[in-house]
């Protein structure tokens, strides 16, 4: 309201002018009710004049009350406008056949359209692609025959023609004009935002390649590491062995002849051949570290058994080993892996773990394999070494087959060490 409406209000809210004209056409009604009225006594006249006067007050308490509201009311229509024309998404209301009855500034300049044009297109004529058309029209035609808001995702164009990708909500007109005519809209480019959608797909597509390709480079290094290991102790076993086993025998001849030409030098010859045996004993772990050949052969439960035995007369650690239902025959792949892993776990505790006793636990079951090595020595913060080579290292011998590992260690209490690989079906 201005200054100079402010000025010549009255107490009532409204301008003089306007009570002026009230209350000439009261004085008009008035008179044309007069004639029906009783005779007023004088007795009763201040009677009547204080209920007029109580009346005149409840009307202006109306009236301010009405003013109040229409206050009110103006100040949430302002607050509806400023919210429509700031908020960054496009605003509009069409008609079932596309007609734009309004479109917020943010609609306007995310279709190109100057803020200063009159008749606005019609919205799927101009800016829905033509393959999306009938989109839209479906989508105002459902959310006005059932009443409930509707979503889709569509090609737009701009009004100079260029394409973008948008993320449209229709919901109904439920008051004033345009109920059960129109929807209201809003829609938002979301062409950046598929693009980024896609690039990461297409990257997480690519690490998938790259993580399958590099379990296959895995798979083929342990097995060419098998392999290598296998013609390593070969070779150990039918060259150096066998030389070693000759130098024995010839020192077995010499000392027979040392024995009646020169019984002094006795005790160095059966040094020597000490020292020989020796060598050979390291020579023969080595090879069946690098590829027991009873792998081939016997089950895995045996071969365990088997390292078990040679690791506790090679570090008089306390060894107990249990197994569980294991078959006898397992996939070749499956057994080196496991057996490693043992091995692997075994030398971490002798080197690491300062432990008295452990155990090992072999138990088949339905569907997969599991090998459990628990020791009682010093354990670790496990956070701390989670990122370790050694970890890692039996997580890639494992990967190949689907398989996992878990490992469990506090400080003082021990380690655990747990490993699953799934069977294949028919194993």
């Amino acid at each position: 309201m201005s200054k100079e409406k402010r000025q010549t209000s009255t107490i009532s809210g409204l301008p003089l002018s306007d009570l002026v004209q009230i209350r000439a056409k009261a004085e008009q009604l008035n008179q044309a009710a007069s004639s029906g009225l009783p005779k007023i006594t004088p007795h009763n006249v201040e009677a009547l004049v204080h209920e007029l006067r109580v009346h005149q007050v409840e009307l202006e308490l109306q009236c301010q009350e009405l003013k109040d509201a229409q206050v009110e009311l103006e100040e949430s229509r302002d607050r509806y406008r400023e919210l429509y024309e700031s908020i960054p998404i496009g605003y509009a209301t069409i008609g079932s056949s596309g007609r734009i009855h309004d479109l917020n500034p943010a609609g306007m300049s995310l279709l190109g359209l100057p803020s200063t044009l009159g008749k606005l297109p019609n919205f799927m004529m101009f800016f829905v692609s033509e393959g999306d058309a009938d989109v839209v029209t479906r989508l105002c035609r459902s959310v006005l025959r059932e009443q409930q808001p509707g979503s889709a995702e569509l090609r737009m164009r701009k009004s100079d023609g260029s394409p973008f990708t948008a993320a449209l909500h229709a919901e109904p007109v439920l008051t004033g004009a345009g109920k059960g005519e129109c929807v209201r809209i809003t829609f938002k480019d979301v062409t950046r935002t598929r693009e980024v959608e896609e690039s990461l797909r297409q990257q997480q597509l690519e690490l998938e390649a790259n993580r399958v390709e590099l379990q296959d480079l895995m798979a083929k290094l342990f097995t060419a590491q098998e392999e290598e290991r296998r013609r390593i102790a070969c070779d150990l076993h039918d060259d150096h062995c066998q030389r070693i086993t000759a130098m024995i025998l010839e020192a077995s001849s010499i000392e027979k002849l040392v024995r009646v030409a020169m019984p002094s030098l006795l005790p160095k010859m059966g040094a020597l051949k000490e020292k020989l045996n020796g060598i050979l004993d390291d020579f023969r772990h080595l090879t069946h570290e690098l590829h027991p050949r009873h792998l081939d052969t016997v089950s895995l439960a045996c071969s365990m058994r088997m390292h078990i035995k040679e690791f506790i007369d090679y570090t008089d650690l306390r060894v107990e080993f249990k197994e569980h239902d294991v078959p006898a025959h397992l996939p070749l792949p499956i057994t080196i892996c496991l057996y490693r892993l043992l091995q692997e776990s075994l030398g971490n505790t002798r080197k690491h773990a300062n432990a008295k006793e452990i155990v090992v636990e072999l138990t088949g079951r339905k569907d997969e394999v599991e090998l459990s090595v628990s020791d009682d020595g010093a354990g670790f913060d496990f956070a701390d070494h989670k990122k370790g080579l050694g970890l890692r290292s039996m997580q890639e011998r494992v990967r190949p087959l689907r398989g996992r590992v878990r490992i469990d260690s506090q400080q003082g209490r021990g380690t655990t060490v747990l490993i699953n690989i799934p069977l294949p079906s028919g194993a």
